[in-house]
């Protein structure tokens, strides 16, 4: 096993924005020597309760600054809240001196998503000005339980959220300028 050194993991990211929507390209980069878990594979919850992973969905919201965040990682239960099953982003494995793709799609008009349907931090405006998309990760641990599931054409890692709540980092890409409208 290697040693995660900050700077190893780096992520870049490139916008399309067309009246249709937004996509993001993305490619998380491993320079070190140890295999990470990259937490870019969210959910959706049917009111059944079924869960079905969606690659290209992403938490998104409004910053300071007209900045637009746009996210994949493992979120905390917020602080007095009780969930019977908190919000778990999958893992997949991103091997040392590797490289993983994926990307994510927004609406034309951008809404505001977090987890735990936590309200946004701020109110929509009429356009962002940039955007910034960030991703979480965690060196592989062997002794961490982690259960493979099939998602689509994919496997895909779930593993308990106490390891990845206290394991997880988070990586940006640089801020980019970007003048999409918001929905209001």
């Amino acid at each position: 096993m290697g040693v995660l050194k900050d700077g190893d993991i780096s992520v870049g990211v490139v916008w399309e924005a067309a009246a249709s929507g937004v996509v993001g390209r993305y490619r998380v980069s491993n320079a070190g020597a140890a295999e990470v878990y990259v937490f870019d594979r969210l959910y959706r919850t049917a009111v059944t309760g079924f869960r079905t992973v969606d690659p290209d969905y992403a938490w998104h919201w409004l910053e300071a600054d007209g900045v637009f965040r746009v996210a994949k990682f493992v979120p905390r239960v917020p602080t007095g809240m009780k969930v019977e099953s908190p919000e778990v982003a999958y893992a997949r494995v991103l091997a040392a001196g590797g490289v993983l793709e994926g990307r994510v799609l927004l609406a034309g008009r951008l809404d505001q998503d977090l987890p735990y349907g936590t309200p946004p931090p701020l109110a929509a405006v009429g356009k962002i000005k940039s955007i910034v998309f960030s991703v979480g990760y965690a060196e592989v641990d062997p002794q961490a339980e982690a259960n493979e599931i099939k998602a689509g054409d994919e496997m895909v890692l779930s593993l308990p959220y106490g390891w990845l709540i206290e394991q997880q980092k988070i990586v940006s890409a640089e801020q980019q300028a970007l003048t999409v409208p918001m929905q209001r």
